[in-house]
């Protein structure tokens, strides 16, 4: 057995953590997965995992080999494949992670057609609200909103998103609608927060060039994007929603933009990759596919 496939077998029982579910991915026995991963071990002369009965877990020194292994991998498919010609050709597992809001707006929609241009790209999609580690965790690219905090990756910018200042028509009929900074205190704003502990609720707005914040009165807080629509939409809040000004919550009246003097900086998207001297190529045509779906709906 070589050692490309050595560390493939690390790699998915490190992804997985589990030799059975590694096995059952790659299509091979357990007991070979088991086997592959001793022999690796033996011949870097160190323990990469701790097995259990019940999970399979990385050392310290499995912790370090782990990236390191999936960029040697990651750097012989994308050599293996740069001569293909074809998009029939183009091959393998491509994994990509992004807010659930933007999978169901912008991919999920149109993915279709990158799979007909490309059958043989096996596609995984994730879609969570909080920072994945591309090397760790084995994901090719992510999209983000928001500003970057990771100098480390390569960002492609894809569009800003503006940022509307929401109430539902239900919310409008039960409370009325802010017409100043000062009505505010009047009204209820819902709290976005991914760790849900801010202890105050802050509306944020750009005034003379700057970004400025204002405490309002808040009785919920959501920690995904399509928790904070959603709260909205039923009436819970004020919310800042990042939207496209053609969207059809606007012209169906679900929601109402107030406040438009006092809006939030708009917000970059970005798609995020791992720098490496060969892109793969389904990854390489990936990007150029999404960029071209955003740039026809944003324009």
């Amino acid at each position: 057995m070589d050692r490309f496939d050595m560390m493939q077998r690390f790699v998915q029982t490190a992804r997985l953590g589990s030799f059975s579910r590694a096995a059952d991915v790659l299509g091979l026995p357990k007991s070979s997965v088991s086997q592959a991963i001793t022999q690796l071990e033996s011949q870097l002369g160190t323990r990469l995992l701790h097995r259990s009965t019940r999970q399979v877990r990385l050392t310290s020194d499995g912790e370090a080999f782990l990236p390191q292994c999936q960029a040697i991998l990651n750097e012989w498919d994308a050599m293996s494949q740069q001569f293909v010609a074809t998009s029939s050709l183009i091959t393998g597992e491509l994994r990509i992670d992004m807010p659930s809001r933007f999978a169901t707006l912008f991919l999920l929609p149109h993915i279709s057609k990158f799979m007909d241009l490309y059958p043989n790209i096996n596609l995984k999609i994730s879609s969570v609200d909080h920072p994945v580690d591309l090397a760790k965790e084995g994901v090719d690219c992510v999209i983000r909103v928001g500003e970057l905090r990771d100098s480390s990756l390569v960002a492609v910018p894809l569009f800003s998103y503006p940022i509307y200042n929401c109430l539902s028509k239900t919310y409008i009929d039960r409370y009325g609608k802010p017409k100043s900074l000062d009505d505010l205190k009047h009204h209820k704003l819902i709290d976005y927060s991914h760790s849900l502990s801010q202890k105050t609720a802050e509306f944020e707005y750009v005034h003379a060039g700057k970004t400025c914040t204002l405490t309002m009165p808040s009785a919920i807080s959501v920690n995904s994007t399509e928790a904070y629509f959603s709260a909205c939409l039923n009436g819970l809040g004020l919310a800042q929603l990042p939207i496209l000004a053609n969207t059809k919550l606007f012209k169906n009246d679900e929601l109402v933009s107030v406040l438009p003097d006092f809006q939030a900086p708009a917000m970059p998207v970005n798609l995020l990759y791992l720098s490496r001297r060969h892109m793969p190529q389904r990854l390489d045509v990936f990007i150029k596919w999404m960029k071209g779906v955003i740039e026809e709906l944003t324009s």
